[in-house]
């Protein structure tokens, strides 16, 4: 019942910081308006047709941007609470563009995160067992030189390699499940995997330094010092202290691939919400940036919250801290 309790306070303070951070970001996404240049009206309108001072009034008006500033805040507010986040500036729901595009990006992510916990966790246990050998510092010179390669060149050798030398696997672009199941998988595989080597070096690097910290505490010599197997000792007492380093990096890491992957998308043609948060910034399209940008912070910040009670539910001091 404690535990429970703990739990619940934990919860809400989270979340109560979760809205904060929400409330301040969006405030500053609904700034974007203001201080990026040029005229939303004049770019709906196009300048070059040289609109009239009454069509352009009209249309002002029509968008709201006639009202103080203070009452388009509150308005945008409202609607961005109900999911309305507003209109592009050619004439489509910005949600629909967002509701198309964030799935995608989300796949991508989960699919990198999954290669890269996959690859990197158990190498860098891998290399903690056995510090200082050979082996150890071949992960840890692997581990380096993947840290090192950008995704862009890394991503061009994968399409190099694997689809125009073998022909594996396709070079770009995007297929719905609906249509082939088959291809789509095969059209993620590239892009997942030139993301996640990347990220599986900074895990197998974290992982074994988190290992090496708890390996050398006394409560790991004396479970040896009882009998207990090796296996069981690093299975369900070293690798479960070693987890919350491990978890930080991975939630952290995934976070930041809901807005991070802009290279990644743009190489392979994957249609996700950076390259629609691009494509808006050039085009100036102000309210398809403020609700992307607005989209991505409440994802991560979703992430972010169910990082921090992961935390709890894997070292029970904490909650006995917090609470």
């Amino acid at each position: 019942m404690q535990t429970l309790t703990a739990f619940a306070i934990v919860l809400g303070q989270k979340l109560v910081t979760a809205l904060i951070q929400l409330w301040v970001i969006a405030t500053l996404v609904f700034s974007i308006m203001y201080v990026m240049p040029g005229d939303p009206v004049l770019l709906l309108l196009g300048a070059e047709s040289n609109p009239t001072p009454e069509a352009i009034a009209t249309t002002r008006h029509q968008l709201g941007l006639d009202q103080p500033v203070l009452t388009q805040y509150l308005k945008w507010l409202g609607n961005a609470l109900h999911g309305d986040l507003g209109t592009s500036l050619n004439g489509y729901p910005v949600a629909d563009y967002i509701q198309a595009s964030m799935p995608k990006t989300i796949e991508l992510a989960v699919a990198a995160i999954l290669v890269a916990a996959l690859l990197g966790i158990p190498l860098g246990i891998a290399a903690a067992l056995n510090r200082g050998r050979f082996l150890d510092g071949f992960l840890t010179s692997l581990s380096t030189v993947g840290i090192s390669v950008p995704v862009y060149i890394l991503g061009s050798l994968l399409i190099l390699v694997f689809s125009l030398q073998l022909g594996w696997l396709p070079s770009s672009g995007y297929t719905d499940m609906s249509r082939n199941v088959g291809l789509h998988y095969q059209k993620l595989v590239l892009p997942a995997v030139t993301l996640g080597l990347g990220l599986a070096a900074s895990i197998a690097r974290m992982t074994r330094s988190s290992m090496l910290e708890i390996l050398g505490r006394d409560f790991v010599r004396s479970l040896h010092a009882r009998g207990m197997r090796e296996r069981r000792v690093i299975w369900l007492h070293v690798l479960r202290n070693a987890a919350i380093p491990i978890v930080t990096i991975i939630g952290l890491q995934l976070g930041n691939l809901m807005g991070g992957t802009v290279l990644v998308e743009a190489l392979f043609n994957w249609p996700g919400i950076s390259t629609l948060l691009v494509t808006a910034v050039s085009n100036r399209n102000y309210p398809l940036v403020q609700g992307s940008i607005l989209t991505i912070a409440a994802l991560f910040i979703v992430i972010n919250l169910c990082v921090d009670l992961l935390y709890s539910l894997l070292d029970p001091r904490i909650r006995r801290r917090r609470a």
